[in-house]
């Protein structure tokens, strides 16, 4: 009976201290669910435009009414015009968090610009320098790539059938997920790891540090929104130290 009595608090110590556990290994940075159509973070923009995320709440006519949260608030972001350079890009402060998890929902609308979530922006070239992952116009790529000061270079591409449930219809909601550790990067759509057993490394002048966004793009055609929503910055699977690290560094070179 002694022995009973001993086991069962036991196990619940171990219970306890696994909550525990899972309580702290992913607390939320920061959040945005556009409550009552109204950002709640502090979105500042990109690319030297005035173009930034902005609080909606959808008509019930809007083929984005069917929200993943059901609330019909949404963040919109709109690109620029032509002569302006089609773009837009928003982002967020990760509070001098270095490595983080980083997603969020996105509408394909009409499927006719670049979209989806930037991380690692730089504040200091006006975020001209980022990561992205991103699904292009015409939706048959899923890319993760890098801009250093807008050179471009893919990392990661998914194509055609290797995009989880094949080219995404227009007008459907779409999950995005990137988990940034040092220079390595983990990659999730619709809740499938892209990355699984293969995660992406960038090894040539990795960029370390930076903001987290959305982003909207496409070169001959300005004035389109993009719908995003539930976007959620955490330190999910991710030992929460700020800044960068000797031993974020070292990892480099494993």
């Amino acid at each position: 009976m002694k022995l009973v009595k001993m086991v069962v608090p036991a196990l619940m110590l171990v219970a306890s201290l696994a909550t525990s556990a899972s309580a702290v290994v992913a607390p939320v940075i920061a959040e945005e669910h556009v409550n009552g159509g109204v950002t709640q973070l502090n979105w500042l923009p990109g690319y030297d435009t005035p173009r930034n995320l902005l609080g909606m709440t959808l008509d019930p006519s809007d083929p984005a009414w069917s929200n993943p949260s059901g609330d019909h608030t949404v963040g919109v972001l709109t690109n620029t015009i032509q002569d302006s350079g089609g773009i837009a890009l928003s982002a967020i402060d990760p509070q001098g968090q270095a490595d983080y998890t980083w997603e969020g929902w996105f509408f394909t609308g009409a499927g006719n610009t670049r979209r989806g979530l930037i991380l690692r922006a730089s504040v200091g070239d006006n975020f001209k320098s980022s990561y992205q992952f991103v699904l292009y116009s015409g939706m048959a790529q899923l890319i993760f790539r890098k801009l250093q000061n807008q050179t471009p270079t893919t990392l990661r591409s998914y194509v055609g059938p290797a995009i989880p449930g094949g080219i995404p219809l227009v007008n459907t909601w779409h999950h995005l997920k990137v988990e940034a550790i040092a220079n390595q990067f983990r990659l999730w759509y619709d809740g499938v790891e892209l990355t699984a057993g293969n995660p992406v490394f960038d090894t040539t002048d990795p960029l370390l540090t930076g903001f987290v966004g959305v982003y909207n793009f496409r070169f001959d055609l300005g004035n389109v929104p993009v719908y995003f929503d539930d976007l959620v910055l955490s330190t999910e699977n991710v030992v929460p130290t700020r800044t960068t690290t000797w031993g974020a560094i070292k990892r480099l070179y494993k």
